[in-house]
């Protein structure tokens, strides 16, 4: 297995490109919405994750779920290709690296990593090799979470498309595909969690007239479109939550 993996990234996140994302201001600001988000997609993988498990971002941004990780008493580590989060991070007191890979990570070592908005940025070409890192670095029955832009939907588009360095797109083939190649077991895949509970009164509003017009859209779409499959058409992230077992 190659545990190095070179040039994950081929562009540069520069200043910039944190300036164009608003980054950098209220780092680790963990809102409402994206606690119970993070819950949400959590407890899709049906397993507990303790106090002091040992936890891996990949691509922690602006740190919402760094925060997210520590408020559950995680032992949560971070990486980043962008040198300026990496110094935010740290002068907050995560335990982050500025790094391209996981070479650094011992083999069998994170009870759970996670990726959000990362996969999109991978060249395809490098993506089972990603995704095989991943694997050596759980420990076995250990949890992969990864969110990307739907690649199955026209929804997905405008995420897809709206950002210079989003150079792969990713539908369910793909998912699947990636599920034999490197033999971990696909435990869920689908739209990204939509939590009601635990939002503000905003969000929690939005989603209870958006949610059934969508349920019944995805109904129509797929009954007409791709009967044989389970494919959800209307949300603009996919989710998908891979377990390192004994084969």
């Amino acid at each position: 297995m190659k545990k190095n993996l070179e040039s994950i990234l081929e562009t540069k996140f520069t200043s910039s490109y944190v300036s164009w994302k608003d980054w950098g201001h209220n780092f680790a600001n963990l809102k409402k919405n994206q606690y119970a988000y993070y819950k949400a997609e959590i407890r899709r993988s049906k397993h507990k994750f303790q106090a002091y498990s040992d936890v891996l971002e990949i691509g922690f941004g602006n740190g919402s779920f760094l925060n997210y990780a520590k408020q559950m008493h995680w032992n949560i580590k971070g990486t980043e290709m962008n040198i300026d989060l990496v110094n935010l991070a740290k002068s907050n007191n995560f335990d982050v690296l500025h790094t391209d890979n996981l070479s650094t990570f011992a083999d069998n070592k994170f009870d759970l990593v996670v990726a959000f908005d990362v996969l999109e940025h991978i060249p395809e070409d490098k993506l089972i090799d990603f995704m095989l890192e991943i694997k050596r670095v759980l420990v076995f029955d250990g949890i992969f979470i990864a969110r990307f832009p739907n690649g199955d939907s026209p929804f997905g588009l405008k995420i897809q498309n709206g950002d210079f360095t989003h150079i792969s797109s990713i539908g369910s083939g793909k998912v699947f595909s990636l599920e034999s190649i490197t033999n971990m077991k696909l435990i869920f895949l689908g739209g990204e969690a939509q939590p009601i509970i635990g939002t503000n009164i905003l969000n929690f509003s939005h989603k209870i007239l958006a949610l059934p017009i969508k349920f019944i859209l995805n109904f129509i779409i797929c009954l007409i479109f791709f009967p044989r499959e389970k494919v959800d058409f209307t949300s603009s992230n996919l989710s998908a939550i891979f377990k390192k077992v004994k084969y």
